[in-house]
């Protein structure tokens, strides 16, 4: 079984430094190829992914996730296809474990993610931050990092995976950040919808409730995990609603409809139950 590891990057160098450490000192996974999209990025990332292990570079002008990450797909040779956004930090059995649900039922598997809300505002988290310390480079190298003191904390929509409703909706928590599908299942599906562009968010739950619904298996594999040096933009929820505004007209089911409760600044898992709950009831979608 080969893997191509697709990582689509832009500016956050020092993120994805780290993130090609991580992925540098992975063990037990077989045949892996690293693909980069450098998607309009600048000149510190450039500088980043020419220091980076062996890889593909695919160069694209700034076109967005969902298209980088099909720009990526495009050109991968790996028959399953993992994805890894330039700000996440994996042990060295992230991909074994990808390899292992894979094998174990084909399909769109997504692995947990722990947000490290530390590095919140923090420019280098080789530097550490508030509550969480220093990222060591050579230790994700070594395949021997771990998050040890660091808070690393369920996002709702970790949490919703974590409860019944990864049964009842497994797409809901399927972050593009830690992502594994078969290639050819990725090509039947047209990949990720490029129409989000270059606003924040959707594309991939989008990605996931599509297979979903073509019947493909969606499942979590809780072991391949992923933590997420979190990061501020104060713009990403007004680019987040008009994305959520297009899934929902696309999904067209109350679970679709409902997870403003959900994903907003405020959001829960318990209001999200109950905003479906409402929905059903009522036998209309939310204005």
């Amino acid at each position: 079984m080969s893997l191509s590891v697709i990582v689509p990057a832009h500016s956050k160098a020092p993120r994805l430094a780290l993130t090609l450490a991580g992925l540098a000192g992975q063990s037990g996974c077989g045949d892996v190829e690293l693909v980069i999209v450098a998607d309009n990025a600048t000149p510190a990332v450039q500088q980043v992914i020419a220091a980076a292990p062996p890889a593909r570079v695919v160069e694209t002008p700034g076109v967005g996730r969902a298209a980088a990450r099909n720009a990526g797909a495009t050109v991968a040779r790996g028959e399953w296809l993992v994805f890894v956004d330039d700000d996440i930090l994996v042990q060295a059995d992230f991909l074994a474990c990808h390899r292992s649900a894979q094998a174990e039922q084909p399909g769109l598997v997504h692995g947990m993610l722990r947000e490290l809300i530390g590095l919140l505002r923090v420019d280098d988290p080789a530097l550490g931050g508030p509550s969480c310390p220093p990222i060591d480079a050579a230790a994700l190298r070594a395949g021997c990092w771990s998050p040890g003191a660091a808070r690393a904390v369920a996002n709702p929509l970790e949490q919703a995976a974590e409860h019944a409703e990864a049964a009842r909706w497994p797409w809901l928590a399927c972050a593009g950040a830690n992502l594994s599908v078969p290639r050819a299942t990725w090509l039947a599906s047209g990949g990720f919808d490029e129409a989000y562009g270059t606003r924040w968010g959707m594309e991939d739950i989008d990605f996931a409730f599509r297979l979903w619904a073509s019947g493909v298996p969606v499942r979590l594999a809780p072991q391949a995990r992923g933590y997420h040096m979190s990061h501020y933009n104060a713009a990403r929820w007004d680019e987040h609603h008009d994305n959520l505004r297009r899934f929902q007209q696309r999904a067209a089911c109350p679970e679709a409809d409902a997870l403003d409760a959900l994903l907003s600044p405020a959001g829960s898992v318990e209001r999200y139950r109950q905003r479906v709950d409402q929905i059903r009831q009522r036998g209309v979608s939310p204005a």
